[in-house]
């Protein structure tokens, strides 16, 4: 075999390695869902604020409704997409435009504002005096993904009135209408 045929199958030999290398870490990275970084290409998955859905809430707690959590008022948060997202900074509303309350770690049991792919994340109020949703006569619940001034409408319901310690649902799960009088499931599918 002379010389110049000798590089050439090096070459060739030396580039299917580096493409099965540069292969082997673009299959694992998706297949544990993380973030690779391949020379100056960036790898990662696509999120959507649009996959964030208000799922679950309950204006009528029993007890006071701006109780230290886990008890008093709760808004639960749904996530369709296949990649968590951090909801820090988020805010919920409900009918009166200055009535916020943030999504922040004191606010969230465990203090994760992550919610995970086809997962939940339960904002409690948490002793807010300022958000409040009315237990009759209506009221609504709106998620903005920041303050409303600059914010993007992710998701809103409104409802009238409720039934003390039941929950305003959708049903199913995640994706379908809302109706009241059910049995609260925080952090977990609608039943």
């Amino acid at each position: 075999m002379n010389m110049k045929k000798l590089f050439t199958s090096i070459k060739i030999s030396m580039m299917t390695v580096a493409l099965l290398a540069i292969a082997s870490c673009y299959t694992i990275s998706n297949l544990y869902n993380v973030e690779a970084s391949i020379s100056n290409t960036f790898i990662a998955g696509a999120s959507s604020n649009t996959d964030i859905v208000i799922n679950e809430f309950v204006p009528n707690p029993l007890g006071s409704d701006n109780a230290a959590m886990p008890g008093g008022e709760w808004v639960e948060l749904y996530n369709k997409g296949d990649w968590a997202i951090d909801l820090n900074g988020w805010r919920l509303y409900d009918s009166i435009d200055s009535h916020e309350l943030e999504i922040l770690a004191l606010n969230i049991v465990g203090g994760d504002t992550v919610i995970p792919a086809k997962g939940y994340l339960v904002v409690y109020r948490n002793t807010d005096s300022d958000f409040a949703l009315n237990n009759s006569g209506g009221d609504s619940v709106r998620l903005y993904d920041d303050i409303m001034s600059s914010g993007t409408l992710i998701d809103s319901i409104g409802y009238l009135n409720s039934t003390e310690d039941k929950s305003w649902s959708r049903m199913p799960n995640g994706i379908g209408s809302f109706s009241d009088g059910h049995i609260t499931t925080p952090n977990g599918p609608n039943v």
